[in-house]
């Protein structure tokens, strides 16, 4: 029995009680919990401690993380961290929904004018990151969610779980290149090097957030079913797809401002320093022709902007269109 097929209700240091599961992956469970003393809502990541001692401790390595980015825009803050009973523990700013789920709510697509408000702060995250030395290794969707309170209208980045530095901080250099990297982060945004067990480094957090771009705009990339199966013979078909004529083909049909993201993703080397202020300049230009302005209300705040409204039912579009189409018993 997993833990989301029960209410299970606790409190860490007897201050914070935790009231729901959020979400619960690979590096441990998410929840969310309010101090009770304050009243101030929070997210509260746990983790057992590993039974083996010789097994790494996930969590303790990202609050270094968060340690090493905290005081930054858009970058969640940490209440408190340590160990509470079995668990290990980390109380955070609680967030508002993740970008995967804001794209379901507005059925499945974003349009252009949300997608180049969202680039602005997406790329200003991944550059303040990079600016510390660290690479986020698993940029997706899910992994951004604006924040709660007075903080509804700013970005987050969050979950560093597959962080790493990228500098050597003894040395100052950029580490070296090598070909013997596990894969790590999620598959279905992950780089092409990545795929290939290459060290990873900035470039390869930008390949990633073109595929995120990608899929909040189209609402599917052309790997999406594969990247649900759990096979290393279709991770190296993802791979295959992510450098031939599928994703070339599919990059056509889309919007110059991505095939120029792509160009120059591949036109970096590895170690190389993006450049951010062009990847920005795309988008900027395309909100300028349009005349749209930056006044940061997206997609699911005003449904009647899009043609196909959200699933708010006041906002919601019914037209055949829109609807997916099935079998009634798919084979």
């Amino acid at each position: 029995m997993s833990t989301s097929d029960y209410v299970h209700s606790f409190t860490v240091r007897g201050i914070y009680q935790v009231k729901f599961l959020l979400g619960e992956g690979a590096t441990g469970s998410v929840w969310e919990a309010f101090n009770i003393l304050t009243g101030l809502r929070v997210a509260i990541k746990t983790q057992p401690i590993p039974v083996d001692p010789a097994l790494p401790p996930i969590l303790p390595y990202e609050v270094k993380v968060y340690d090493l980015l905290r005081g930054s825009e858009g970058i969640p803050s940490i209440h408190w961290s340590g160990i509470d009973g079995n668990q290990q523990v980390m109380v955070m700013d609680l967030l508002s929904p993740n970008l995967n789920g804001l794209r379901r709510v507005c059925r499945g697509t974003l349009s252009l004018r949300t997608i180049c408000m969202l680039a602005e702060q997406m790329l200003a995250r991944i550059q303040f990151i990079h600016s510390r030395g660290i690479i986020s290794g698993d940029i997706k969707p899910h992994n951004f969610a604006l924040g709660s309170y007075d903080k509804t209208r700013t970005l987050h980045l969050f979950d560093f779980s597959h962080a790493q530095l990228f500098i050597n901080p003894s040395t100052g250099e950029h580490i070296p290149f090598s070909t013997t990297r596990i894969t790590t982060g999620t598959i279905r945004y992950a780089s092409v090097a990545a795929h290939k067990g290459h060290e990873v480094s900035r470039r390869d957090d930008i390949e990633s957030l073109l595929y995120t771009l990608l899929e909040l705009y189209h609402g599917r990339l052309p790997w999406h079913n594969l990247s649900k199966r759990r096979d290393g013979l279709f991770d190296d078909h993802i791979a295959g797809m992510k450098e031939g004529t599928e994703f070339r083909d599919f990059l056509s049909r889309s919007l110059p401002e991505f095939r120029s993201f792509h160009a120059h993703c591949m036109s970096l080397s590895y170690g190389q320093t993006p450049d951010y202020a062009l990847l920005r300049g795309l988008f900027r230009e395309r909100m300028g022709k349009e005349g749209w302005q930056y006044d940061w209300i997206f997609d699911w705040e005003n449904g009647s902007s899009t043609e196909k409204g959200t699933l708010v039912p006041d906002d919601y579009v019914f037209d055949l269109r829109f609807v997916e189409r099935r079998a009634l018993y798919p084979s």
